[in-house]
């Protein structure tokens, strides 16, 4: 029955409603399902209760993932119309090990201007437990993300609107689920327009390198996960950086500043962009989708 009525959901007339209520739904179910977890004897923060659920909400993604694109893209295995089925190749491990190299150079970049102005200081111990940490992070948060964003958002915005739309689409929705992750943290008009703009920018990076890619997802991991594995290793394990610093040079975030909305951030993905705008010309587009494609008969 449970079945029938999934079927019935992912192909009604309304196309968009389960694109657009899909998340919402499974967020509300991880949510749900950790909630029985308050009423142990024993105490339990906030926020490690958010993150098991935000933790079981993408476990129920990738459980829902299947049917999803049997039913929705005509296709018998997602990880086909994903490009995860190509990460068993050598060149697939060059090329994460050269996007993680990529972000981790991103990094220094915004870092230079910071060690000049002296407000950056190292902090002389770590441990491999700390170090580890810092890599499962990055590859937690680039897989998962890219995942739902470069992999599952863009292709159903494609089947919606086409490629250049979608792409566009896709690096905005982006920007804002992030930007509004940050409510709490106080940020003025400007920070906030330097950080989404910086997410922007981020997210048409991600999108062209999954065309330079040829539909793949490796290498948006590895800028992905280099990017938050390397700031978090910066930030928390190797150096004590000032919370002095102007906005403009570290980026919005307070205690936790995100360099992708710093003016240095901004300026490196510029350049990334322009280059991988170059390359996209050549490797041409993996897509197929057409806009307004009818998902019984289009998969992306």
């Amino acid at each position: 029955m449970i079945v029938v009525l999934w079927k019935k959901w992912l192909l009604q007339r309304c196309s968009w409603a389960p694109t657009v209520s899909f998340i919402p739904i499974l967020y509300l179910l991880g949510w749900l399902i950790v909630q029985p977890l308050l009423l142990l004897p024993y105490e339990i923060a906030l926020h490690s209760l958010s993150l098991l659920g935000t933790v079981l909400t993408f476990i129920l993604f990738l459980v829902a993932l299947p049917s999803w694109a049997k039913y929705r893209w005509r296709q018998g295995n997602p990880f086909i119309s994903l490009g995860l089925n190509r990460f068993s190749s050598n060149s697939a491990a060059q090329i994460f090990f050269k996007t993680c190299f990529l972000a981790a150079c991103l990094v220094c970049f915004v870092l230079i201007p910071l060690f000049l102005g002296q407000w950056v200081e190292w902090r002389g111990e770590f441990s491999l437990a700390t170090i580890m940490n810092g890599i499962c992070l990055g590859i937690g948060v680039g897989v998962a993300e890219e995942l739902i964003f470069r992999g599952w958002l863009w292709n159903e915005l494609n089947c919606f609107f086409g490629f250049r739309k979608s792409t566009f689409f896709q690096a905005i929705i982006f920007s804002f689920a992030h930007v509004g992750a940050l409510e709490k943290a106080n940020l003025d008009f400007l920070e906030l327009c330097l950080l989404f703009f910086g997410l922007f920018l981020l997210g048409l990076v991600l999108a062209l390198r999954r065309v330079i890619d040829h539909g793949s997802l490796i290498g948006c991991i590895g800028i992905h996960g280099g990017l938050v594995g390397s700031w978090f290793l910066a930030n928390f394990v190797f150096l004590d950086i000032s919370s002095e610093i102007p906005t403009i040079l570290i980026g919005p975030g307070n205690l936790s500043p995100n360099p992708i909305g710093s003016l240095i951030g901004i300026l490196g993905l510029s350049v990334i962009l322009v280059n991988y705008w170059k390359a996209f010309a050549i490797a041409g587009r993996p897509f197929n989708g057409e806009r307004k494609a009818s998902f019984k008969d289009a998969a992306p």
